[in-house]
């Protein structure tokens, strides 16, 4: 099982984003929305994406999106935070955060592969949206 955490400096992106994904999920990947920081503030929070990797410790992978460069400095300050057997499972994915988390979750309900799933959620940067 994957589990999936969008990490966005607006909460409500997070929020919407993961109500978008959630359309296209079979139930077979956790996605935790994670986003913005303390009193519905823009910006992120080191504790709340934390404690949203610990909720997915039952995950095989826990792969986290972000979407500007506080946000991957959060992420990566949480996860140096984590015992070593939970960071093992984190990865924080190079990838556009609305295509990149569509991609990976829906390539997430057809198999199981790390890799596979990783390069479905990066192919979004190429994605043309019109011709």
């Amino acid at each position: 099982m994957t589990g999936v955490i969008i990490v966005s400096h607006s909460e409500k992106l997070a929020e919407g984003l993961r109500d978008i994904v959630m359309e296209m999920n079979d139930g077979s990947v956790d996605v935790i929305a994670a986003g913005g920081a303390d009193g519905g503030r823009i910006g992120t929070n080191t504790l709340k994406i934390k404690a949203a990797i610990e909720s997915l410790t039952k995950c095989d992978h826990i792969l986290i999106f972000v979407d500007l460069g506080s946000a991957v400095l959060c992420s990566e300050t949480a996860i140096e935070m984590l015992d070593d057997d939970i960071q093992e499972k984190v990865h924080i994915v190079d990838a556009p955060l609305v295509e990149g988390v569509i991609g990976g979750v829906v390539q997430a309900t057809i198999c199981n592969d790390l890799e596979q799933i990783i390069a479905t959620a990066k192919e979004g940067a190429t994605l043309r949206k019109v011709c």
